[in-house]
C-alpha cells in the first residue's frame, strides 16, 4: 500500500518524465523571455505568512502597513529638514521617533 509520501514521489516522477519528454521534443525552445533573467515581484525578505495578504493589498492598490509607515516617515524627515522654529522641529522629532518605534515593533512581530 502507498503512503502519502509515496504518492508525492510517484507524482514527482511522472512530472519529471513529462518535462523531460517535452524538452526532448523541443517544446521549451521558443518560449518568450528565453535567455533573459527571471523577474520576481515578491520580496525575498518578506515573511511567507504575509505574502498573500500583501499581494491582495497590492492588487487593491493599498500599500502594506510597513510601506505606508515608511512613506510617512520620509515625509516627516523632509518636514523636519525644512522646519525653522525649534518647537516645530521638536514636535516633528517626537513624531519621527514614534514612527521609527512603530516600524521596529512591526518588524519584530514579523519575526
Amino acid at each position: 500500500m502507498f503512503t502519502d509520501g509515496d504518492c508525492i514521489d510517484v507524482f514527482r516522477l511522472i512530472a519529471e518524465r513529462k518535462i523531460t519528454e517535452a524538452m526532448e521534443r523541443g517544446e521549451f525552445d521558443n518560449l518568450p523571455g528565453k535567455g533573459k533573467p527571471l523577474v520576481f515581484h515578491d520580496d525575498p525578505l518578506e515573511p511567507p505568512e504575509r505574502r498573500l495578504a500583501n499581494k491582495i493589498l497590492k492588487n487593491a492598490g493599498i500599500a502594506p502597513v510597513e510601506i505606508s509607515l515608511r512613506r510617512e516617515l520620509t515625509h516627516l524627515k523632509r518636514e523636519y529638514a525644512r522646519a525653522k522654529r525649534a518647537d516645530e522641529r521638536q514636535r516633528l522629532m517626537k513624531e519621527i521617533r514614534w514612527m521609527v518605534l512603530r516600524l521596529n515593533l512591526l518588524q519584530k512581530s514579523a519575526l
